[in-house]
């Protein structure tokens, strides 16, 4: 159970300690579990509360760059409620699922049309990163050729056909190697496209040849300058 470390912290405690001792009366007989244990499967027999914060006290990332409007795409909670406190709005998108057999087109369709109207859009795909979690070497290159070929490649077909300026970044939050199967804090590779604008002699997205690039090592904040500019 959850204890206090000072009187201010006990309302709260006890809170907390009350929704997990009532989330086990609720889940013992929930539908879901009933089908898990029929199945042969674990109950979920509790909620458990972790991570507490404060809400920070920061710009939005609309007011850091000076951006009118800008919309989040994702399947993940916790992008999706990060866009949110960044002044993003979210799109929803039919049959997304943050694994590999996520819907990728409508993600990129839907790309497309709120780049028709917003200064800035997230568009978020989390397959590649659960393969890597996996450890599946086979389905982490399959994620990525998906990625590729169902959401790149559309959405550059589209905006070339545009009379406007458009800037796109490509690029991961963080490694996942399969060979870990967690996140590792090395340097990512990223691609930043404009249009109408000369590419350096890079000819290969990985990290290795990511490091001889036009931008160098770019820390921070260094890169969403460089990005909106």
């Amino acid at each position: 159970m959850i204890r206090a470390t000072s009187a201010e912290a006990e309302e709260t405690a006890n809170l907390l300690n009350d929704l997990i001792l009532r989330s086990q009366l609720l889940l013992e007989n929930h539908p879901v579990n009933l089908k898990r244990a029929a199945a042969g499967k674990d109950k979920a027999n509790s909620i458990w509360p972790w991570s507490p914060g404060y809400k920070p006290a920061m710009k939005t990332l609309l007011e850091l760059y000076n951006l009118k409007s800008g919309s989040v795409i994702s399947a993940v909670d916790l992008i999706r409620g990060i866009g949110v406190y960044a002044g993003l709005k979210v799109v929803e998108v039919e049959g997304i699922t943050g694994l590999y057999n996520t819907n990728y087109e409508g993600k990129a369709q839907a790309a497309i049309e709120a780049l028709r109207t917003d200064d800035f859009v997230y568009l978020h795909i989390e397959a590649s990163d659960e393969a890597g979690h996996e450890g599946d070497v086979a389905l982490k290159i399959k994620t990525i050729e998906y990625l590729d070929a169902r959401v790149v490649k559309p959405i550059l077909e589209e905006i070339v056909k545009w009379n406007e300026a458009v800037t796109i970044a490509i690029l991961p939050d963080h490694p996942t190697p399969c060979a870990t199967k967690t996140h590792t804090n090395k340097p990512v590779p990223f691609v930043i496209y404009r249009t109408g604008e000369t590419p350096d002699n890079v000819q290969v997205y990985d990290e290795f040849a990511a490091e001889k690039g036009s931008y160098g090592l770019l820390k921070g904040m260094e890169f969403m300058k460089a990005l909106i500019r």
